[in-house]
This record gives C-alpha cells, structure tokens and sequence, in this order.
C-alpha cells in the first residue's frame, strides 16, 4: 500500500510539473488554431481549481504574504463598483484571480531554484518550437517583411521570450561548477532567435539585462572591494545614461527605426493622460477603458481604424503602464509603484545577504518587466492572463516568504547573543 501511494505520488507531482509547463508557455502568447485557444482558456480554471486545492493549506498561507500586491489585486477586483463596462472588468477580475492563484501555487509547490529549473524547461521548449516551426513552415512563422515569430502572436511575443530566456540559460550555465553545454546551448539559440524577431524593444532587453550579468560578480566581492565597485558601476550607467538622452534621436531613428514619436505610440499616451484626468483617481475600471466613450476617443484621435473603435477590441495603450493607469487611475498606478519598489528593495537585499544566483534572476526579471513595459503590452505588468503576471505574483510572494525567514533568523541570532552576553556577565558576577 505504501508503494503504491509513492507510486501515486510521484505520479501526481509529475503530472503538476506538465501542467504547470503547458500553462506556462501557452499565457506567453503561443499561437494556436481555432477553436484550441478558447478550449485551452477554458480549460485552465478547473485546472488551476484543482492545483489550487490540492496544496490549499499551504496555499491560503502564501498568498496573504504580500501586502502591497494584495492591496493592487483588491482594488481591480473592487473596481466593479466603479466600472464603465461591469461585464468587461468581472471577465477580467475572473482571469486576472486564476492568474494570482497560480503565481501563488508556484510559491507554495516550488522552490527558487525549482521554478528556474520549470522555466528553463518552459523557454527551451518554445525556442525548440519556434526553430522547428520556422525552417518546416517558413510562410507561416516569419513575416514578409523577414521578422520570425514562429509559434507566438508576434515577433515581439517571440523576441521578449526568448530574451528573458537567454538570462535564464546564461545564469544556468554560469552557476554549474563544470561546463553546461545543454545551457550554453539554450543560451546560443535563445539569443539568435531574439534578434531574428527584430524586435527593437526585446533587443533593448536584452543588451540591459546582459550589461547587468557583473553585478552578480560584484555582490559575491568582499565589502569594500564591493562598494568600490559598485561606484564606479553607478558612474558608468550615469554615463551611459546621459549618453543615450543625449543622443536620443540618432538612437530611435537611425538605429532602433522608431522615430522621435516611438512609432506613433508617444500620441496614445498623451490621449490616455487626457481622459484619465476625468477619472483620475479610480480610472475606468479593470480592463474597461477601450469600452468606454473615453477610449473610443483615444481610438478614433489615433492611426487605429474605425472598426476597432466601434467593437471596442484589438486596441491597448502600447505600454504596460498606461494600460493600467485609465483602468485603475493614480491609486492603482501608485499601489503598482509601491509593489514593485518593495520586491525590488527585498530581492536586492536577499542577493546581496545571500548571494544567491536564484535573487539575481529575480532582479534580472524585474528589470526586464520595468524595461519590456515602457513600449510594448506584449510582457503585461497586470494582466488576467499573462504568464510573466504569475511570474511576478510568485516572486513578490517567495521574496515576501524568503524575507521574513531571514528577518526571523536574524532576530533570534541577536537574543542568543543577548543571552549569552548576559550569561558571561553573570558567571562575571
């Protein structure tokens, strides 16, 4: 009976790690024929009902660990009471808590390491895909203009995800002791099929997250060579950030090809803060702003056709952060704010206490979420139903986790000195 109930076991933890990888890689934007892709959305809430359930002691303990983030998950779910479109913002508020559920199932089933070692797997398999794809079915994985997007949307989808997975593949094979070539592959194939995408803002990403990979080696250093260095890094980003402004419009024109408008999206923007101030507090409500008079406004005064603006779909703000400020207004884009700078805060601090390779892929991820987001909607900072949104519900909660374990740790470590500063001044006495 044991044996069998191993046997069982194994088979279900198995059984959790496919799932969990299928999930994973289809919420990245996988492109599949119709009917398959609403069979597959369907299919993802009993599923994720039944991850749920089956850790949900654990669980229910997990996902109150975050309070900034709480406070942003209440507020699109409280934003029914304010919504412009009710049935729009409930879909969503529906999606977006399957999406919070499983950030906080990956906390509570996996471990750091593990959930890199199911992400590796996750962005190896779709660059496995993409390549298969593209030299079987050229017509239908690269564009006419010569982009490759190969099982995803668009060659943006294409390119973010294989940016973040050659970090990934990089940290995997740096970390081994011995040469990794299985990672050192993923990293090559990864990088190539990047820059195949052409995709200017994952390239961007990319060379960001690359010219970071010395920090890792920096806060291994002993304490005064680190903030030595650490100087001289903060002075040469200033430099090369004063460089970059400084030569803004030979970059975006001549090099990335986006003109001083960003491709037309710097226009968006302007039109979203315009009709935000009529609802700057609480915005429209969670995913209801293109349904709104508002929106169709913003539609109608940019390049998007007409029949997007009547059916109030196939239209976002270009931009993770301005997707989310109509919807939610200044308080739910201060809450983001909040939330990010303290998981920022806390995976700085944990890298830096415990060096640990697993707190440096969390900052590299961040940065590539707050980098990602600036031009593009592909990498959503709080989407229903966008794998990179459970991945950062998981790590607010595992460094929430992480921090209160050392915090402990740390306290109980000064009492026993106490206590025992005390006991010498006793036997003293």
């Amino acid at each position: 009976m044991r044996l069998n109930n191993q046997l069982l076991n194994l088979w279900v933890r198995n059984l959790e790690v496919v799932v969990t990888v299928i999930w994973l890689l289809y919420f990245m934007g996988v492109a599949l024929p119709s009917p398959l892709p609403k069979l597959m959305n369907v299919l993802t809430y009993p599923i994720i009902a039944i991850l749920v359930i089956l850790h949900w002691k654990r669980l229910s303990w997990v996902a109150t660990k975050d309070i900034s983030l709480l406070l942003l998950v209440g507020t699109a779910f409280a934003s029914v009471f304010w919504s412009v479109d009710l049935r729009a913002t409930l879909a969503a508020s529906r999606g977006l808590l399957r999406t919070f559920l499983f950030g906080a199932y990956l906390t509570t089933r996996y471990s750091l390491k593990e959930q890199m070692k199911i992400l590796a797997w996750v962005f190896g398999i779709g660059a496995i895909l993409s390549l298969a794809v593209a030299l079987a079915i050229p017509s239908y994985a690269i564009t006419r203009g010569g982009a490759w997007q190969s099982i995803f949307t668009h060659k943006n989808v294409l390119g973010y995800a294989m940016t973040i997975g050659a970090i990934l593949f990089l940290l995997t094979a740096i970390k081994e002791r011995r040469p990794n070539w299985l990672a050192w592959s993923g990293f090559g194939l990864t990088v190539v099929l990047s820059v195949l995408a052409r995709s200017s803002t994952a390239l961007v990403s990319l060379l960001v997250l690359l010219s970071l990979m010395p920090v890792y080696k920096l806060v291994r250093q002993h304490y005064k060579l680190r903030v030595i260095l650490l100087s001289m890094t903060c002075i040469l980003a200033g430099s090369a950030a004063i460089f970059i402004f400084g030569n803004l419009e030979t970059i975006l024109v001549d090099i990335l090809g986006e003109g001083l408008t960003w491709n037309g999206r710097i226009p968006i923007w302007g039109l979203i803060v315009e009709k935000t101030w009529e609802r700057p507090w609480l915005g429209y409500g969670y995913n209801a702003f293109w349904k709104s008079d508002a929106g169709v406004y913003v539609i109608l005064n940019t390049w998007a056709p007409n029949d997007i603006a009547i059916e109030g779909q196939g239209f976002n703000a270009h931009s993770g952060y301005f997707e989310l400020l109509p919807q939610l207004g200044f308080l739910g884009i201060s809450l983001y704010a909040i939330s990010l700078v303290t998981v920022f805060v806390r995976v700085f601090i944990l890298l830096l206490s415990t060096k640990k390779i697993e707190f440096f892929w969390l900052l590299q991820f961040l940065v590539f979420m707050c980098v990602a987001n600036i031009g593009d909607m592909f990498v959503n900072i709080f989407s229903s139903s966008s794998s990179y949104t459970a991945i950062y519900v998981s790590i607010c909660l595992s460094t929430a986790i992480e921090w209160r374990r050392i915090s402990k740790k740390h306290y109980f470590k000064i009492e026993r000195n106490k206590l025992d500063l005390h006991c010498s001044d006793s036997k003293i006495l």
